[in-house]
C-alpha cells in the first residue's frame, strides 16, 4: 500500500488523467441512467402502478392497451369467467382548460371506484370515497397551479369536476393522470357507446379462451416506443462501461510495461509476485473509488441545476450498484497487469547478460 501510495504521488500527472477519464465516463453512465429511468418512468409510471395483477385485452391488440377495445357485453362476460376484483379500465386523453392560466394535457384513467383499489393518496381522498363530480389528480398538475378541491373543466366534453385528492407516480406518456369513476362517462369521449382498454384482475392467474392475459409489467413493456427507448439506453450504458474499463485496463498494461525494469529489481531485492500484484489492485481501486465518488458528487450537482421538466429519475441504492460494478470490472480488467507481473523475469528485467 505504501509503495502504491508512493508512486501514485511521484506521477500525479499520469494517475490524475487516467481519474479523468473514469469520473468522465462515469458521470456519462450516471446521466444516461438517470435520463432512461426518467423517461421510462414518464412513460409509463401509471401503468407500473395499476392497482391489478393481470391485464386481459383482445387478441387483435397484440398485447398494446391502447389498440385494445371492449363493449360492456365484453366486460360483462369477462366479469362471469373471472374469479376476484375485476375493474374496467378506459384509457383517455384530454385537456383541462382553466381561464388566464392555459391549458394542459391529460390523460384520464376511468375505473369502477368500488373495484379497482387505492393508489397512493399523499392529500385528500381515497378514490373509493369518491361522490358524482369527483376526481384523483396525479400531483404533477400542481406543477401547472392546480389545487386541491379546485374546479376544472375538460376541453373535450365540457365536462366540470373537482380535484377531490392527489396521488404521486401516476403518468402516462408525460402526462398527468386523472383517475375518474365510471360515473363520469369518459368511456364514451370518442364514441357514442361506451369503450373499455381493458379488464384489471387482482387475482391468482387465470387464462381466457379468446383473449389476451398477461401481467402488468407486460402491458408496460408493449407500450408502443418503451422497449425500443430503454433497450437503446441499455446499449449505451453497456459500452459505456466496456470503454471506460477497456481504457483503465490499457493503462494500467502500459504503465505495467514501463515498469518492468523496476518491477524487475524489486523481485530481485525480494518483493513478490503477490506483493507487486497487491500494488497494482490497490491503486487500481483507491483510482476506481475516486472517480465512482467524483462522478456521483457532479452528477447529483448537475442535477440540483436542471429544469424540472428534464426527465431525470436516479436513486442512490442504483447509483451504488453501478459504482460496485464498475469497481469489480475494473479490478478484473487489472488482472492483465497482473498477468503480465508474473512473466517479469528480475534477471531479464535488469538486462541478463550470459
Amino acid at each position: 500500500m505504501i509503495l502504491a501510495w508512493k508512486e501514485i504521488s511521484r506521477n500525479k500527472v499520469r494517475y490524475f488523467l487516467i481519474s479523468t477519464i473514469m469520473v468522465a465516463i462515469l458521470f456519462l453512465v450516471f446521466f444516461i441512467t438517470a435520463l432512461s429511468n426518467g423517461l421510462g418512468y414518464a412513460d409509463s409510471a401509471a401503468m407500473s402502478n395499476l392497482k391489478a395483477d393481470y391485464v386481459v385485452l383482445n387478441k387483435e391488440a397484440n398485447g398494446v392497451l391502447i389498440k385494445s377495445g371492449f363493449s360492456n357485453k365484453d366486460i360483462q362476460e369477462i366479469e362471469k369467467k373471472v374469479e376476484g376484483d375485476v375493474s374496467s379500465l378506459n384509457v383517455s386523453i384530454s385537456t383541462l382548460d382553466r381561464e388566464r392560466k392555459g391549458s394542459v394535457d391529460v390523460v384520464y384513467f376511468t375505473v369502477n371506484k368500488e373495484t379497482y383499489g387505492n393508489p397512493l393518496i399523499i392529500e385528500g381522498k381515497d378514490i373509493e370515497e369518491l361522490l358524482d363530480g369527483e376526481v384523483i389528480a396525479d400531483e404533477s398538475l400542481k406543477k401547472f397551479g392546480y389545487s386541491l378541491n379546485e374546479k376544472v373543466k375538460d376541453s373535450r366534453t365540457g365536462k366540470e369536476m373537482k380535484i377531490a385528492g392527489f396521488t404521486k407516480d401516476h403518468v402516462y406518456s408525460h402526462m398527468p393522470v386523472i383517475f375518474a369513476d365510471l360515473s363520469m362517462g369518459f368511456q364514451s369521449m370518442y364514441s357514442d357507446t361506451d369503450i373499455y382498454n381493458a379488464v384489471l384482475v387482482k387475482g391468482a392467474d387465470f387464462t381466457i379462451a379468446g383473449y389476451d392475459v398477461q401481467t402488468v409489467q407486460d402491458t408496460v413493456d408493449s407500450m408502443p416506443g418503451y422497449a425500443e427507448t430503454q433497450g437503446s439506453f441499455i446499449v449505451m450504458k453497456t459500452f459505456l462501461i466496456i470503454i471506460s474499463v477497456f481504457v483503465s485496463s490499457v493503462f494500467f498494461y502500459i504503465i505495467t510495461i514501463q515498469k518492468v525494469h523496476q518491477l524487475g529489481i524489486l523481485k530481485a531485492l525480494g518483493a513478490t509476485t503477490v506483493d507487486i500484484s497487491k500494488t497494482i489492485l490497490f491503486q487500481v481501486s483507491a483510482l476506481t473509488l475516486v472517480g465512482i465518488v467524483v462522478s456521483a458528487f457532479a452528477f447529483y450537482g448537475i442535477v440540483q441545476v436542471m429544469p424540472e421538466e428534464m426527465p431525470i429519475a436516479f436513486s442512490a441504492n442504483r447509483m451504488v450498484w453501478t459504482g460496485i460494478l464498475f469497481l469489480v470490472l475494473n479490478m478484473i480488467g487489472a488482472m492483465l497487469s497482473v498477468w503480465k507481473v508474473t512473466k517479469i523475469d528480475p534477471l531479464d528485467a535488469m538486462g541478463r547478460v550470459e
